[in-house]
C-alpha cells in the first residue's frame, strides 16, 4: 500500500507540471471550431504542449500502478489534487501570485491526503462479470458519442460541459484499469475493458484540450475534478469492494471532501495564463 500512495503521488506531481505546459502550447496554436481531432496534430508542434504531454505518460503509469494497489476513491482523490501542483509550479515558472483563499485550498488538499493516506485500506477483491465489462464499454462508447454530438454540434456548449464530459471518460478510464484481472498482452487484447480504457482515455483528452482553449476554464476543470473523482470513488466503494482502514470511515470521507474541495478551489489553474 506505501509504494501505491507514493506512485499516486507522483502521478500527481507529473500531472500538476503537464497541466502548466499544456495550458501554454494549447494557447500558441490556431482555436479549434468545436472539438476537431486535428488540434492534436497542430499542439504536436507546440514544444510546451509535447513536454507536457511526456510528463504526463510518465504520469500515466504510476497512476495505473496505484489504481492496481489503492481503493479507487483513495487514487483519483490523490491523483486529481493535482491542481495544488500547478498551482505552485504556476508560481515558480510562470511568476504568479498565489492569494490567500489559494494557500488555504492548498492546505486544505495537503490535510485531505493526509487523512487519505492515514485512512486507506486495501482495494477490494470484488470485479466485474464479462457482461458488465462490455456494459462498461458501452458506456464508454455512448459517452465518447455524446462528448462528440455535444463538441461539435452544439459548439457554444458552455467549457464546464466539456470538462465533466472529459471528467466522466476520465473516471471511465480508472474503472476500466482497476477491473482488469491481468496487465500482461493476451489478456489485454480480449478483454472488454481494455478498449473501454482506449475509448475514454483518448476522447477524454481530446475534449479536454478543447476546452483549454475555450473560456470559463475555471468551471471546466471543476466539472472534470468533479466526474473523475465522485462516480470512480462511488463505483468502487459500491460495486468493487473498497473500503477504508477499520474505523476510519469518517477519517477517508473527510479527507476526500477536503482533498477534492481544494482542488475545486484551486480549478483555474487547469489553465494558467
Amino acid at each position: 500500500m506505501g509504494w501505491g500512495l507514493a506512485a499516486a503521488a507522483v502521478a500527481c506531481v507529473c500531472y500538476g507540471v503537464a497541466s502548466v505546459f499544456q495550458a501554454v502550447g494549447a494557447r500558441r496554436v490556431d482555436r479549434a471550431e468545436g472539438v476537431d481531432p486535428r488540434l492534436l496534430m497542430r499542439l504536436v508542434r507546440s514544444l510546451p504542449f509535447v513536454g507536457g504531454t511526456m510528463l504526463d505518460a510518465l504520469g500515466l503509469a504510476f497512476n495505473l500502478y496505484a489504481l492496481r494497489t489503492l481503493p479507487l476513491f483513495t487514487v483519483q482523490a490523490i491523483v486529481n489534487t493535482n491542481l495544488a501542483v500547478t498551482a505552485l509550479a504556476a508560481v515558480v515558472m510562470l511568476k504568479l501570485t498565489l492569494s490567500g483563499r489559494d494557500k488555504a485550498a492548498i492546505g486544505a488538499v495537503i490535510g485531505g491526503l493526509v487523512l487519505l493516506a492515514i485512512s486507506s485500506g486495501r482495494e477490494g477483491t470484488k470485479s466485474f462479470s464479462g457482461i458488465e465489462r462490455y456494459d462498461l464499454l458501452g458506456v464508454a462508447i455512448v459517452l465518447a458519442a455524446i462528448a462528440v454530438l455535444v463538441g461539435n454540434v452544439y459548439r457554444r456548449a458552455h467549457s464546464a460541459i466539456l470538462g465533466a464530459l472529459a471528467g466522466l471518460l476520465f473516471g471511465v478510464f480508472g474503472i476500466s484499469i482497476r477491473v482488469l484481472p491481468s496487465l500482461s498482452i493476451g489478456h489485454l487484447v480480449t478483454d472488454p475493458a481494455t478498449y473501454a480504457a482506449i475509448i475514454s482515455s483518448a476522447t477524454g483528452f481530446m475534449f479536454f484540450t478543447a476546452a483549454l482553449q475555450r473560456g470559463s476554464v475555471t468551471a471546466a476543470t471543476s466539472a472534470l475534478v468533479v466526474g473523475e473523482t465522485t462516480i470512480p470513488a462511488l463505483v468502487g466503494l459500491l460495486l468493487l469492494g473498497d473500503s477504508t482502514r477499520h474505523g476510519f470511515v469518517a477519517v477517508g470521507l473527510v479527507g476526500f471532501l477536503l482533498a477534492v474541495g481544494g482542488a475545486l478551489a484551486l480549478s483555474r489553474y487547469g489553465e494558467p495564463t
